[in-house]
């Protein structure tokens, strides 16, 4: 079976994509195949493809997450099958017509979540769940770029726990934040004054989903001096910021496709794009300011 894999042989900006078609080598033990019908896009992919993070030798690829159709399985598995309908995190890769990924990664699609939506799940409800899990037992949390992907899901589950959520975005990203249930803010210049006219008091925790030093400055000013400040940047502004890396737990993906599935989170689709269409793709994740995610079909 071949499989078209996009690629970058070199870092720059959407340009150096391109991709490859290669005859999959023979399945390995404890291995799934996967017909990939959507694959979510992340800020992490962009930020690869420019050599902010150098996280792997060139030629690299790209992609966290998908939902697809087992092509091929393990024969020792005893719980999917040929034509399972799946989702999950991939091994390698995951923007890639086929790719092989590990059985333990799968959890089943729902049907009632489309294709379309499947594939953008599971990086950000992973990752929301770990700073969940991170930040422990708080009464308010203050969210930096919270109309993303990640930043959508952390406000639901953070207000289902009870906890007074903050965000900021963009103007056109507020009536969005406060249809989530956070309170929103716009960021810039005042942010400070802004966030403390509608909390007063120090906050219990801060978690930057934007990655830039107004972000960590004022999450150094208004958090309590023992509260928690992280962030997912993977950027390094200040020794006062812990670093928060995603645990990838396929439990914890299914509590948020089940409340998704129930209707109990809502999630957003800012915009679709055949894979064909990766260049275009990817310049608009570079662009920044997205309201939930973006997606390949395939």
């Amino acid at each position: 079976m071949k499989s078209t894999v996009l690629i970058a042989a070199k870092y720059g900006q959407s340009d150096v994509l391109e991709y490859v078609t290669t005859e999959l080598p023979e399945l390995s033990a404890g291995m799934a195949r996967i017909k990939i019908k959507s694959a979510g896009l992340n800020p992490i992919d962009a930020r690869r493809m420019t050599g902010e993070f150098r996280m792997a030798p060139l030629p690299q690829t790209f992609g966290t997450e998908f939902a697809g159709v087992i092509v091929d399985i393990d024969s020792a598995n005893g719980n999917w099958s040929v034509g399972d309908e799946v989702l999950g995190s991939g091994g390698a890769f995951t923007h890639a017509t086929v790719i092989d990924v590990p059985i333990g990664n799968l959890i089943a699609k729902p049907a009632s979540i489309d294709w379309t939506n499947a594939g953008t799940l599971a990086g950000v409800s992973q990752t929301a769940m770990t700073i969940l899990d991170d930040i422990g037992n708080v009464d308010s949390l203050l969210i930096h770029g919270g109309s993303g992907g990640v930043g959508s899901i952390t406000i639901q589950l953070a207000v289902k726990k009870g906890i007074k959520v903050v965000a900021t975005a963009s103007a056109k990203n507020q009536e969005y934040l406060q249809s989530l249930g956070a309170i929103p803010v716009v960021y810039g210049p005042g942010l400070i004054d802004r966030l403390k006219a509608v909390h007063s008091t120090p906050f219990d925790a801060s978690i930057d989903m934007a990655g830039t030093d107004e972000a960590t400055q004022t999450s150094i000013q208004t958090v309590k001096p023992n509260g928690f400040i992280g962030s997912i940047s993977g950027k390094k502004l200040s020794p006062q910021v812990r670093a928060v890396w995603v645990k990838r737990n396929p439990s914890n993906l299914k509590y948020v496709v089940d409340g998704i599935a129930a209707g109990e989170f809502k999630w957003n689709i800012d915009k679709s794009y055949p894979f064909e269409k990766a260049a275009e793709a990817y310049t608009s994740l570079l662009g920044g300011h997205t309201r939930g995610k973006l997606v390949f079909i395939f």
